[in-house]
């Protein structure tokens, strides 16, 4: 008997990452479709306090898997006797490394496992024992889930990849909520405290990254490309915000290119705030080294701010070249610098790419509408009526 809980028939029991907002949307969602039916067994991190009001929240969460360590693997054996004493109509499994393995050794049907990135397009394929130690466990997920799903097509096909001899996986994108990413309910942007000399007044102009500072998204070639800008955009300047391992390197390459003074370091901001923060810029830039979908490309589209992105694996279904953003190659500091440039000289062209950009979003990735595609789904695998 679970210690402190009601029996109550539980309709879905997610296995997430705790500390990630695609866990707080997507279990939320469900989570005040049915109330009360909804539970969850954090991975890798605690939820935040007061972030999924209403979920059952199970037990303490799942210590991030190490495959050298006996915890991870006895960990795996209290999730199964929890999943089988829940006994849900559905357990569905949000990331496919850690919790994926968690969900495949629980043994338990029916189970949905949806990926979300990384762990399919570079862990399978890292070198050494390591790398194809993961590739096994993560190809054990994959191949004992009943149902798999994706968050884009580039992602689907990855995954189809690595398990061929399955059908391709159901494409569920995350989407944005259009009403809370919205410029229009906001009064005041975030404020951000600027550097001493940094560029303000008439002719300022920001570009916004609201993603970790690390290798993948790009955030070292975005510097490059601000300092390569200022020549022709005095006013140019850079909120980076995010946590992450390059933050060092970037402020002291930030300094060593003399462009210290246009660019902030917020560190992360919480997830409620991300609307108030985008409004205050004028360009979001993501020069990411690759990315399986890019949802925080959409939420600024949504709140029509013009893009520029690596047009590269799944971010090239998250705009459309040249009517709501524009796409380089990879590591093409010239290029990201020249768009910088164009969109920074040219506020109409910002003005028309953001307005193409929220109904991009609004006629592909409505939030609520994906939603209610994947709550069809799901109840079409646990039985009974959605709704």
């Amino acid at each position: 008997m679970l210690h402190g809980r009601d029996c109550v028939m539980i309709r879905i029991l997610y296995i997430a990452p705790g500390d990630n907002p695609h866990t707080w949307k997507w279990v939320g969602w469900f989570g005040r479709r049915y109330p009360g039916e909804v539970a969850l067994i954090p991975y890798q991190a605690p939820v935040p306090s007061g972030m999924l009001s209403g979920i059952e929240i199970l037990g303490p969460h799942i210590l991030p898997f190490r495959i050298a360590s006996i915890t991870s693997w006895t960990e795996i054996g209290r999730v199964r006797r929890l999943v089988h004493e829940v006994a849900p109509r559905l357990l569905h499994v949000l990331w496919a490394y850690g919790s994926g393995t968690c969900g495949a050794r629980a043994d338990f049907r029916p189970t949905i496992l949806s990926p979300w990135g990384s762990e399919i397009t570079v862990f399978p394929h890292q070198k050494g024992l390591k790398g194809a130690i993961q590739r096994r466990l993560i190809v054990e997920a994959l191949e004992k889930a009943d149902f798999l799903t994706a968050t884009s097509r580039f992602l689907a096909e990855a995954i189809h990849d690595l398990v061929p001899r399955r059908d391709p996986p159901v494409v569920l994108p995350y989407g944005v909520d259009t009403s809370l990413f919205n410029p229009d309910r906001i009064v005041e942007p975030l404020e951000f405290e600027w550097p001493s000399g940094a560029p303000s007044g008439p002719g300022t102009v920001t570009v916004g990254f609201f993603k970790a500072l690390r290798p993948k998204y790009g955030p070292d070639f975005l510097v490059e490309a601000i300092a390569k800008a200022a020549g022709d955009i005095p006013g140019i300047r850079c909120v980076m915000a995010g946590a992450g391992e390059m933050r060092g390197k970037l402020v002291e390459q930030a300094k060593a290119l003399g462009v210290d003074n246009r660019i902030v370091f917020p560190g992360r901001i919480p997830y409620p705030d991300m609307p108030e923060a985008m409004k205050g810029v004028d360009i979001f830039a993501m020069p990411s080294r690759y990315e399986e979908l890019g949802v925080a490309a959409l939420e600024a589209s949504s709140m029509r701010k013009p893009v520029i992105l690596t047009g590269t694996w799944g971010m090239r279904e998250v705009a459309v070249d040249g009517e709501t953003g524009y796409f380089i190659e990879p590591g093409d500091i010239d290029a990201l610098a020249g768009f910088l440039v164009k969109l920074g000289r040219e506020a109409d062209l910002r003005q028309k790419l953001g307005g193409a950009g929220r109904e991009f979003v609004r006629s592909n990735f409505e939030f609520e509408r994906l939603m209610e595609t994947a709550d069809r789904y799901c109840a079409g695998i646990a039985g009974g009526s959605s709704g």
